[in-house]
């Protein structure tokens, strides 16, 4: 390049977001992580539901119809299920946690003293 030719500088750039095949929604209800050994963030976002049954036994009634249930076989307890797990490093945690602060500022204003269930 010659001296006297000037560099252009980039004032605007486009991204543009892309579902992959696999995109889908998830439902999250808590967190569970820590660190890496190589110094990343490791979470695991998992929703929190009742065990699905292995078996339920109801009566049935002279016509035939399904009545009230008088058994169940299963797992006791809650179920936290992972969805999915996420790694990244400190600078992208800084940066997701700026925007969820941002998000919950933005609530607050919306929605003032609508804090529906404690964290």
């Amino acid at each position: 390049m010659m001296e006297n030719e000037k560099k252009t500088k980039l004032t605007e750039i486009d991204f543009h977001y892309l579902k992959t095949n696999s995109y889908r929604s998830i439902h999250v209800d808590g967190v569970f992580g820590g660190l890496t050994p190589r110094g990343n963030l490791y979470l695991e976002l998992f929703l929190e539901r009742k065990p699905t049954p292995r078996k339920v036994k109801h009566l049935v009634k002279d016509s035939g119809i399904v009545g009230d249930e008088i058994e169940r076989e299963g797992k006791a307890g809650f179920i936290r299920e992972i969805e999915c797990g996420l790694i990244m490093d400190i600078v992208t945690a800084k940066k997701l946690r700026e925007w969820i602060d941002n998000k919950i500022n933005e609530f607050e204003e919306i929605f003032p003293g609508e804090n529906k269930k404690d964290a």
